[in-house]
């Protein structure tokens, strides 16, 4: 690998697309190359690390492979959420990475990082992430009553995601809301995607479908959300991989993202 080389966009794969991958070794060269041209690096959640830290059998292999693939751990959801509010009323256009390609995985290897101290912090503070999430969500539901027909529709997409942004940010930054509320000034909920995209996806998920998340693993798994509206490319299992893309078509949701399920491999990589 160049040592010159940057890789300044991100993309993000879920755990079953990079377990798929370890066990795949042919598709190595290919992805290198891919990432490569496209100057794509592989984002690195906690929530995609403490997922992957259950694989126990794996962790050789894992390592194997942000060894090997341009890969860089990211900031944390409240961190993207903290620089959206300090870039108002512009859009926020900080990095997603938090140090340079591999430097992190360089010192210490990813099999090790996997069962330390910090891997341990990162799953309490998940679980308390995610029982705060499922709160906020069942609070919600309760405020947001279904179209006069009595079934929730499309339309109401950008009314709830206004509104779940709103009530997520006086949660999260009360001296924010209320200096917009002195001045009496609507939020500009837009200048928010990460919340925005969270929920819509809710909104299409629990609302539409009515497909509630039903364990804290699950309400965990929501937080990668967050950083979707600011990678170049995300690979995902094919549910949520076909709820994305249904809010793509119907907004400008997404806008420059492009959402694609495994098929990726065997449509987009030349082995």
């Amino acid at each position: 690998m160049s040592q010159d080389h940057s890789y300044p966009d991100c993309v993000f794969f879920d755990t079953n697309i990079i377990s798929m991958i370890v066990e795949h070794s042919e598709l190595y060269r290919p992805l290198f190359n891919f990432l490569f041209e496209n100057h794509f690096c592989i984002a690195v959640s906690d929530g995609l690390l403490i997922q992957l830290s259950q694989e126990t059998r794996k962790q050789a292999d894992f390592n194997t492979f942000f060894t090997l693939l341009p890969s860089d751990k990211i900031k944390s959801y409240e961190a993207v959420i903290e620089e959206e509010v300090k870039s108002y009323l512009k859009l926020r256009a900080d990095t997603l990475l938090l140090w340079s390609t591999n430097s992190d995985f360089g010192k210490e290897t990813i099999a090790s990082w996997l069962i330390s101290d910090k891997i341990k912090e990162a799953q309490r503070k998940q679980q308390l992430n995610a029982k705060n999430v499922k709160h906020h969500l069942e609070s919600v539901k309760s405020n947001f009553p279904p179209s006069n027909l009595g079934k929730y529709n499309r339309e109401q997409a950008e009314i709830f995601a206004w509104m779940f942004t709103v009530q997520w940010l006086r949660g999260s930054h009360p001296e924010f809301m209320n200096k917009l509320n002195e001045k009496r000034h609507l939020l500009k909920a837009e200048l928010f995607p990460s919340i925005q995209l969270f929920a819509y996806y809710v909104y299409y998920r629990c609302y539409l479908d009515t497909k509630q998340p039903r364990t804290l693993s699950e309400f965990g798994d929501l937080l990668n959300l967050f950083y979707f509206p600011y990678c170049k490319l995300i690979i995902l299992e094919r549910n949520m991989c076909s709820i994305l893309n249904k809010i793509k078509s119907h907004s400008d949701m997404l806008d420059g993202v492009e959402v694609a399920n495994i098929d990726f491999f065997n449509n987009k990589l030349k082995r």
